[in-house]
């Protein structure tokens, strides 16, 4: 419930604030050609081959009576009501925004040019983008369920309360960007600020969640949205400068999950859904499994990602530069 708020909103914030930079040095015709490459053929080759495993998986896990695998695959999957293109719903949708940005960026590529002096944010400029991403949620969840996801097109799924919140940390990528943030001469968000203000939010926002389950009526959908965007907000800021603060080493562990974090996000969910299934039915503590199934996926991930297939790639590579 927690970190289902802010993961998604720092990824298209971090893809909004490289898109720019990379385009102009690639180039509009390398850069596309990357895209493709890079995140929709992955994307495609994910919801066709990955996505009906990972998803008969959750309803194995929640159905007393599930069908088998390729009686799901053919009969269930492709369908409208059940298909699902998983966790590579993200790249699908950066997809999306990458081909929109560029059309805008070709038009006007003079609005993406980086300013020589920094600008600092003021608290303000933060107030009224959460206000925003809190009126985007709002408004949808007036016409869908605050979890719902929309995923009938085939070509795009998404959660309908959360777009238009996620094209709004994508474009502010791209500000801050411009804006000359989260570097040296511009501005920094402050560590002991941010964390405290995304504790306090967290600690709320939880609380009325829990409270609050049925949501109908109007003023309790305006209190979620408000939560739910402010809570986003200081958390994606207050990890920003937590990994400044921590985390911006060159040590060779961070060096190698940094290497390996696409792959990792690539595989997680086949390696993460099994051993969660696992811990399911054990009587244990559910912060007890939680830990443990997050430590033991995301060791397993490593694993896979730099020795299976790292090593994999590495021999491809040898093996083209020998021919």
């Amino acid at each position: 419930m927690i970190t289902d708020v802010f993961i998604m909103p720092i990824m298209f914030l971090l893809a909004g604030y490289f898109t720019v930079p990379v385009l102009q040095k690639q180039g509009m015709g390398t850069f596309l050609r990357e895209k493709i490459i890079r995140i929709v053929i992955p994307w495609i080759a994910g919801v066709l081959f990955l996505a009906p495993a990972i998803t008969y998986m959750i309803w194995y896990s929640r159905t007393s009576t599930p069908p088998a695998y390729f009686t799901y695959l053919f009969a269930n999957f492709f369908t409208a009501a059940t298909f699902n293109h998983a966790h590579y719903w993200f790249l699908g949708d950066l997809a999306w925004f990458l081909l929109f940005f560029v059309a805008i960026y070709k038009m006007a590529p003079s609005m993406f040019q980086r300013k020589v002096e920094a600008s600092v944010p003021s608290a303000w400029f933060f107030v009224r983008f959460g206000l925003v991403t809190a009126a985007t949620f709002f408004t949808a969840n007036l016409y869908f369920h605050a979890d719902e996801w929309f995923s009938r097109l085939y070509l795009i799924s998404f959660q309908p309360t959360r777009f238009l919140l996620y094209v709004c940390y994508f474009a502010l990528g791209i500000y801050a960007w411009r804006n000359l943030w989260f570097t040296e001469a511009g501005y920094m968000p402050r560590f002991t600020n941010w964390t405290r203000l995304a504790i306090v939010m967290l600690s709320v926002f939880a609380y009325y969640r829990i409270t609050f389950g049925d949501t109908t009526p109007l003023v309790l959908k305006a209190g979620h949205a408000i939560l739910h965007s402010f809570f986003c907000l200081t958390a994606v800021f207050g990890f920003i400068t937590l990994f400044h603060k921590n985390v911006n080493s060159k040590g060779y562990i961070w060096r190698r999950l940094s290497a390996n974090s696409y792959r990792i996000y690539y595989i997680h969910q086949l390696i993460l859904l099994p051993i969660a299934y696992m811990a399911q039915k054990l009587d244990v503590s559910v912060w007890v499994k939680y830990s443990s199934v997050s430590v033991i996926s995301l060791v397993l991930c490593y694993i896979v990602s730099e020795y299976v297939i790292g090593t994999a790639k590495s021999q491809i590579t040898q093996s083209k530069s020998a021919v």
